[in-house]
């Protein structure tokens, strides 16, 4: 038994619109723990694969399940979630204003997360699950359409700034930020892995056989991207061909890219764009060679490109 309860109280700020629903998928926007929950597994996951490889999937679960759980055994950590907040209707497509419009939770509106070990979860295990809530919340988004922007939450205050800090209000720091936790996360993933026994192989060649860090997967940050949120996610979808290397309905198969927007606020808000590619093999076929020729595209719009040892180098 730990002698102190392990927690980490969030104050998350809705930074895009937020398309998440409860059981009933045709209901309205409802905060659910499950949605976040299964959100932070995808991230943890995709931070395994690049510490023990992406073939080792028996081990892969059991390291995700010390964490949060599985069908045999109860998570480490739970989630809570607290706040009222306003919808609105929102395109689902932003950049085609005259689309299907869907109920969302609206941007700039407060809420918070909870996020607390249970009495039998040791301080790595904790680590662990702190790393994989930051991932999620630097680099991905929660409900539908958050590949492309949607969903996109951001750290306005933290109970404990050592494992889960609040953005900064500074593009540069942002940049170091990401970096920062990155590097924690696979540090903390390699004790897990080294304490368990389970071999550490180093980054797998691209494509994977499921969405994970990997050499020469692409990151680009973009400084400036829009002065607001609708702006910030027409200007991407303006920009995202439908290409079958992006993803796509027919047949369905998840996008290896995701796009995260930032918001600091200065004399003028601003909203930064963040590009994450996670390059698994795809049902269609993948092309990561026109993939990177396309994100250099934002390199010439100023984006910079990230490289992380442990995560793409």
């Amino acid at each position: 038994m730990p002698d102190h309860i392990r927690k980490v109280t969030l104050d998350l700020q809705t930074v895009t619109p937020l398309f998440i629903r409860g059981a009933d998928q045709n209901g309205p926007p409802e905060l659910r723990s499950p949605a976040f929950r299964g959100v932070l597994r995808y991230w943890y996951r995709a931070l395994l694969g690049g510490v023990i490889g992406n073939q080792n999937l028996s081990e892969l679960q059991r390291l995700e399940a010390l964490v949060f759980g599985a069908t045999d055994c109860a998570s480490s950590v739970s989630i809570r979630l607290h706040g009222s907040l306003k919808t609105d209707m929102y395109p689902i497509l932003p950049h085609k204003p005259d689309s299907a419009k869907r109920k969302a939770f609206s941007p700039g509106q407060n809420f918070n997360l909870t996020l607390q070990a249970a009495p039998y979860c040791d301080d790595l295990v904790w680590k662990n699950a702190c790393m994989a809530l930051n991932l999620a919340l630097l680099l991905g988004g929660f409900g539908l359409r958050s590949r492309r922007g949607a969903g996109n939450l951001q750290v306005i205050r933290s109970s404990d700034n050592d494992l889960v800090p609040a953005l900064p209000n500074d593009t540069g720091q942002i940049q170091t930020m990401i970096a920062k936790i990155i590097r924690s996360a696979i540090d903390f993933a390699k004790q897990l892995a080294s304490r368990e026994k389970v071999s550490t192989v180093g980054l797998p060649a691209k494509p994977t056989t499921f969405p994970c860090a990997a050499r020469g997967a692409s990151m680009v940050y973009v400084k400036n991207w829009g002065d607001n949120p609708a702006q910030a996610l027409a200007s991407l979808m303006q920009k995202v061909p439908k290409v079958n290397w992006l993803g796509g309905i027919n047949p369905r198969q998840a996008s290896p890219l995701w796009a995260h927007v930032f918001l600091t606020n200065g004399s003028r808000p601003k909203y930064h764009l963040l590009l994450t590619v996670l390059p698994s093999k795809l049902k269609t076929g993948d092309d990561y060679v026109q993939l990177e020729k396309w994100l250099r595209g934002f390199e010439g719009l100023g984006g910079q490109k990230l490289e992380i040892e442990g995560w793409n180098k």
